[in-house]
């Protein structure tokens, strides 16, 4: 099994919290918001630096965020 970032849990949670997308951005030092959102709808991945601050920033354990998927 092939781990897998859980965006939908990210994205419940920046909600829940009620963090704007340029607010996502500016803490994980992306350019700008269209950035945060490419990396949340899975466009573009998550770097390994931004995942620990994500689980920081939204509270939400690393062990939370990645969920295990069937290859293929």
């Amino acid at each position: 099994m092939m781990p897998e970032i859980n965006l939908e849990l990210i994205k419940q949670q920046r909600k829940a919290k009620r963090y704007t997308m340029q607010y996502m951005a500016d803490h994980l030092k992306l350019n700008n918001p269209s950035a945060y959102q490419r990396r949340e709808s899975g466009e573009y991945k998550f770097q390994a630096v931004e995942i620990y601050a994500l689980s920081n920033l939204l509270g939400i354990p690393m062990e939370k965020i990645f969920v295990k998927k069937l290859p293929k």
